[in-house]
């Protein structure tokens, strides 16, 4: 599942980015495209004005005259302007006819133009102002211009000159070239940053999702045991009615059991995230230690276990108050008395004590008992988790009673930690915050 997870992660921002990426490469090159063109046709419209200014009209022997001799690269007395244009045509207006019809072609350099230019019986040929991308000699692409000429309001003619694109399409090759190399590496890298990212960015995902995994195959196991012995139990009661009594005090039993469990289980997904402690009444922890140890002193004695209980004579000057939920805070710490007492053996001791440090309480409970192995105390307060399998299930544990506690304990904005030496004993201390004020709600009740 984790590892699903982070597939999609690494595809949906890689397929965002690299989406982003397309675009961004697309329009940049339409705006190099624009930009290269506009050069073109800035040089163009250059030489064509500098052409267009060398052409005369002047008066000789009585007529007037269209003199192109020094027109730059047309004019046979000049030297060409620039080597790199296609052509020079002029074309004299067409007779009678609108502004833009092209007359003959009267004079051209470069390559030949097309014959019907020559025509000069024919119908004037339409003809197009302005910029144009044409095709040339053996497929070339041209890029040409056709402009008026005009002289105090007279049309003299049509000037027209064209530049190959060659260099502009090895400009823009060179771009695709490098967009065609460039884009595929960035997205590489794209991807492989989205899948580095998501395994950074989910590795608290992924430990919720193994608790998860591990809290769904317990939770399973716990609950199909018992069900499956109310069955078992059930069916044995309707088919042996002789036997029934105790076959239906087991299936009490068993109910009760998975009750307990499911309470539990409640209890857990209710005390998610931290309690709103302002609006909680003030708890007297003191007198909630003193009486938990009268209740469980019998207990302890019954087992063969020394009890001792640590409390501070005299109270704090706020007295030992602390803001929380009363039922929570009891059932935090009877699990963790409980869990004392189960795995201690008898002529052990069990001892409680309470003492204060910058305005924190702190409570221990420590025992004489098996201890608990290294290895297995990072996972100690995770749900189902059992250090001793085969006692834990002769006690009737779940596995609940630490990761409850913790959560109680974390809910209250404290912390919950242990210590522990195989064959010496735990010490569990519960760490909460003290509070100042006088106020508090009456002595605990069960």
């Amino acid at each position: 599942m984790f590892h699903h997870s982070r597939r999609r992660l690494a595809r949906s921002f890689a397929g965002v980015m690299g989406g982003v990426l397309l675009v961004f490469a697309a329009v940049f090159y339409r705006l190099e495209v624009e930009n290269q063109l506009q050069a073109f046709d800035e040089e163009l419209q250059v030489q064509a004005g500098i052409m267009a200014a060398a052409i005369k009209y002047e008066l000789r022997q009585g007529q007037w005259r269209l003199v192109l001799n020094e027109v730059p690269f047309l004019g046979g007395k000049t030297q060409p302007l620039d080597h790199h244009l296609a052509y020079v045509r002029w074309f004299d207006p067409a007779p009678g006819t609108g502004r833009e019809s092209l007359g003959s072609l009267r004079q051209y350099t470069g390559s030949r133009p097309p014959l019907e230019l020559f025509d000069l019986d024919g119908p004037p040929h339409h003809l197009q102002l302005g910029f144009q991308t044409v095709e040339g000699e053996s497929g070339l692409l041209l890029r040409q211009l056709t402009l008026p000429v005009q002289q105090e309001e007279k049309l003299l003619g049509y000037l027209q000159l064209a530049v190959p694109l060659e260099p502009l399409q090895l400009t823009l090759g060179r771009l695709r070239w490098g967009l065609g190399i460039g884009i595929p590496l960035t997205l590489a890298l794209i991807g492989g940053a989205g899948w580095i990212l998501g395994g950074l960015a989910m590795q608290p995902i992924r430990r919720s999702y193994e608790q998860l995994q591990r809290f769904t195959a317990d939770a399973s196991h716990e609950l199909r045991a018992p069900l499956a012995a109310l069955m078992s139990n059930a069916q044995m009661a309707l088919l042996a009615p002789e036997q029934a009594q105790p076959r239906l005090e087991k299936v009490v039993s068993g109910a009760r059991r998975l009750s307990v469990l499911i309470d539990t289980l409640l209890q857990l997904a209710r005390q998610q995230g931290s309690l709103p402690l302002e609006d909680l009444p003030l708890l007297n922890l003191r007198a909630l230690l003193q009486e938990l140890s009268e209740q469980y002193r019998p207990q302890a004695e019954a087992l063969g276990l020394h009890w001792q209980c640590h409390l501070p004579e005299t109270d704090l000057s706020g007295g030992w108050l602390v803001r929380g939920n009363a039922a929570l805070l009891r059932q935090a710490i009877e699990n963790l008395l409980r869990n004392a007492l189960q795995y201690t053996p008898a002529g052990g001791t069990v001892q409680v004590s309470l003492e204060s440090q910058r305005q924190r309480a702190y409570l221990h409970v420590k025992d004489t008992g098996i201890g608990i192995p290294p290895e297995h105390l990072p996972h100690l307060f995770e749900r189902f988790y059992r250090v001793d399998e085969t006692r834990a299930r002769h006690t009737g544990g779940f596995g609940l009673g630490l990761a409850l506690a913790q959560q109680i304990v974390t809910a209250h904005r404290g912390s919950l930690r242990v210590a522990s030496q195989v064959g010496e004993g735990s010490i569990f201390t519960v760490e909460l915050p003290l509070s100042s004020s006088r106020h508090f709600s009456p002595p605990f009740s069960r």
